[in-house]
């Protein structure tokens, strides 16, 4: 009972809420019809000249989610040193920093700025989120050594699903408006956040999120603890007098681990945040009702994948080999998914499967550095996920419209499909290599 209350519950309760980031998919139209509804207002809605507008103006906006995966890798890489020394003194930074970044994204929006939307958004929302993501990560191992891959994945499991629970929220509480997939009240709390059709309250979302994840948040901080006696460190170990990353940053097995998660990384980020505008094109086809249940369930997709593949690896005889299997089903969903209607099962595959990228690598770290400074190696590594934050999508939406677009005539979609296949096969030859380096288990 002592470790559910001191690791479990709390890692729960931080990592549902921060995974809150992957759900952005779902307000950035209305973000945009808000903050730039003055341009907009220029052009009839629906022409040409709308749409392109709406485009340009949708990039801007989605970079805020580019800037927030950025300062989440940052986050994670440069507050590793105070994670190993003080796990509530993190976290509190963490919850702080998330909190205090959704109230400024409001602000932001309320204010038509899209500079505040960055600061807050991209910067004190990644960079918090970064920190509690990897504050529960050794604790959890800590607790439970005896199945390493598991315990580090069930933080980064209930990540995954906190854009399940803010689609949820947003959705269904009432923030929805006329499309909500349920129609809860508790009381009537939530309709002071209500969104009806007018993008004009899209602010008022980020204030009730701030409210909604303070108490999950602040009961975290209060539970989670490290256990008083931890556990004998094995494989390659680093002292902590001797750990430098400068020498951390020449070491090959590192560099070739870091270069698998960027490009995991980089290549579920060209799919994931454009997901729903890739499905409402015309051939695709999707309604609106499947966009919203597939967004998600894609969350579901996303803590499935990582549980299945954490205990799969937990069970292999070399756990690296893990990776190889990610790396060959993305790229085989992505070869199918030319046909355009199946573009939906390749998200849910791809939610899995980059989930699965994350839950995987503090174990495999583990068993190669031990557990000394696995905070500070965990949180180097994901410095990939930030530059992958900037490289992803962005590339995603650049490639797209060089070959005309996701519309009609366009090539776009094939397009990134194809980049999508060859970074895919191109990070199989990596892991591939990887595998061959020497691993303690």
């Amino acid at each position: 009972m002592k470790r559910f209350l001191r690791s479990v519950l709390p890692a729960f309760l931080l990592a549902v809420s921060v995974g809150q980031i992957y759900a952005f998919t779902n307000f950035s139209d209305e973000i945009v019809k808000h903050v730039f509804f003055d341009q907009l207002a220029q052009f009839d809605a629906g022409s040409q000249e709308w749409q392109d507008l709406f485009a340009t103006f949708q990039r801007k906006v989605q970079f805020s989610f580019s800037l927030g995966i950025f300062f989440l890798g940052m986050g994670a890489a440069f507050f590793g040193k105070i994670v190993e020394k003080n796990i509530r003194l993190s976290t509190i930074i963490g919850t702080a920093l998330f909190l205090s970044g959704l109230c400024v994204t409001g602000l932001g929006i309320s204010l038509k700025s899209i500079a505040l939307i960055y600061i807050g958004y991209g910067f004190l929302v990644g960079t918090g989120t970064g920190i509690i993501y990897i504050s529960p990560v050794k604790t959890m191992m800590l607790w439970f050594p005896e199945h390493k891959a598991i315990a580090a994945a069930l933080p980064i499991i209930s990540f995954g699903l906190g854009s399940t629970l803010s689609t949820i929220v947003y959705k269904g509480f009432g923030f929805g408006g006329p499309e909500s997939l349920f129609s809860m009240r508790f009381l009537g709390l939530f309709d002071y956040f209500k969104v009806p059709e007018n993008p004009e309250t899209i602010a008022s979302v980020f204030y009730a999120f701030a409210i909604f994840y303070l108490v999950p948040m602040a009961m975290a901080v209060c539970l989670l603890k490290k256990p008083k006696l931890e556990v004998q460190s094995f494989g390659h170990g680093i002292p902590e007098l001797e750990f430098k990353y400068v020498t951390l940053a020449k070491d090959s097995f590192f560099l070739r681990s870091w270069l698998f998660m960027f490009l995991n990384i980089s290549a579920g980020l060209c799919l994931i945040p454009l997901a729903k505008q890739m499905m409402k094109t015309e051939a695709v086809g999707y309604g609106d009702g499947l966009i919203t249940a597939v967004v998600a369930i894609s969350g579901l997709m996303n803590g499935g994948g990582r549980f299945l593949f954490a205990w799969w690896s937990d069970r292999l005889a070399r756990r690296i080999n893990i990776l190889l299997f990610i790396l060959s089903i993305s790229a085989g969903v992505m070869t199918v998914s030319f046909w355009p209607p199946l573009i939906g099962l390749a998200l849910l595959v791809i939610n899995a499967c980059y989930g699965a990228g994350f839950s995987v690598i503090p174990a495999i770290l583990a068993d190669h550095y031990g557990m000394t400074n696995i905070s500070k190696i965990h949180g180097a590594v994901l410095s990939a996920w930030g530059f992958a934050g900037l490289a992803g999508n962005q590339a995603a939406m650049a490639v797209s419209k060089a070959f005309g677009g996701y519309g009609e005539g366009g090539h776009g979609y094939v397009a990134v499909v194809a980049m999508l296949v060859i970074v895919y096969l191109a990070n199989l030859v990596n892991a591939y290599s990887l595998r061959k380096s020497t691993i303690r288990i």
